[in-house]
């Protein structure tokens, strides 16, 4: 089973193709094309939506004929095309999906539509026994959520941020520093560098509130009021340190009361960590630590997966193609505010 995925929800044009054998539950990835946007976007602190789409439409044909060519497949011989249909930026999600659906009607090949977030909670499971039901922290630059996974279709948020995005608000800071973007590497970066010569009292949004749902505005309007004060240098390195501790307190928090009422219910034993912040190796061996602790088994998709990739466009593809007859969603439209809970 070999399933060509694209995905363009924001600012990586990436295309991948991906194979299932036939005695393997696995899969593999033979070839993987991802074009950042970020040089381009950096000068404007964030990711320009226009800029974007224009981006996404100049680079894609060019990644997709590249890919065909370096992985020496056949067309003939791929059974699915793949897109991320949303959550994401509509003109950016206009580019993929027309060109995935371009590649599904010209080879007579089903189309699948597949939710941005859908491949962030599946992409571990292409390499590593992961159990159905589980529960995963997708962790990135749009989202927040605390996801239980009955399936491979079939999702439930049971905590989310009801605010900014840990990765958004990574973004703010770093640039409210003066360090600029992508924030999330630039703060991680900094933390790393820590003093410890200096305390900041900063606020823990909703840590007592007895629901699963996170916040970090709060703690982000406190931040920036320091820094608008003044730091010395070694003043920031210290407050991007407790910056970074706090939100890992607030997530670790969070998932771990989702994993005292699950567990047990549902008979959970693996978490996933996934999304681009699970990169992060603070807040990732932070849940390792905690998985440790609470006896379930912990997983995180590799580095270049954790960021938005089509490999896991094309794996959560492959994962709807083998577990049913898939009907060849042609006339859909991009859902720029698909949750995973409706698909």
């Amino acid at each position: 089973m070999i399933v060509f995925g694209i995905e363009t929800t924001c600012d990586e044009t990436s295309v991948s193709i991906v194979e299932k054998k036939k005695n393997n539950e696995f899969g593999d990835i033979l070839v993987e094309e991802t074009l950042s946007q970020i040089i381009k976007h950096k000068e404007f602190g964030g990711v320009v939506p226009e800029l974007a789409s224009r981006e996404h439409s100049k680079n894609l044909d060019y990644l997709v004929k590249r890919s065909i060519k370096s992985s020496k497949i056949n067309f003939n011989k791929i059974d699915a095309y793949a897109a991320a249909t949303g959550p994401g930026l509509l003109g950016a999600l206009l580019v993929g999906t027309n060109y995935a659906k371009a590649l599904a009607v010209a080879s007579n090949k089903p189309f699948i539509s597949v939710n941005h977030l859908q491949g962030h909670v599946l992409i571990s499971r292409m390499n590593k026994k992961i159990n159905f039901p589980f529960l995963c922290l997708i962790v990135s630059g749009g989202h927040c959520q605390i996801i239980l996974a009955h399936n491979e279709r079939k999702f439930k948020i049971v905590g989310e941020s009801v605010d900014d995005a840990v990765g958004e608000v990574f973004d703010k800071i770093s640039n409210i520093l003066g360090y600029g973007y992508p924030g999330g590497p630039i703060i991680e970066k900094l933390a790393r560098r820590k003093k410890n010569k200096f305390t900041f009292n900063l606020p823990k949004p909703l840590l007592k509130d007895k629901t699963f749902n996170l916040s970090f505005s709060g703690l982000k309007t406190a931040v920036r009021r320091i820094i608008e004060s003044g730091l010395e240098k070694d003043e920031k390195l210290d407050l991007a340190f407790q910056f970074q501790e706090v939100i890992t307190i607030c997530l670790l928090e969070k998932v771990k009361r989702a994993l005292k009422y699950y567990k047990k219910k549902y008979n959970i034993n693996d978490f996933v960590l996934s999304g681009g912040v699970a990169s992060n190796l603070f807040i990732r061996e932070s849940f390792e630590q905690m998985c440790t602790k609470e006896e379930i088994t912990f997983f995180a998709p590799e580095t270049k997966l954790c960021v938005d990739n089509a490999s896991m466009i094309a794996w959560a593809g492959i994962e709807m193609l083998r577990n049913g007859k898939i009907e060849s969603k042609i006339n859909l439209s991009p859902k720029p505010r698909w949750r995973i809970d409706k698909l």
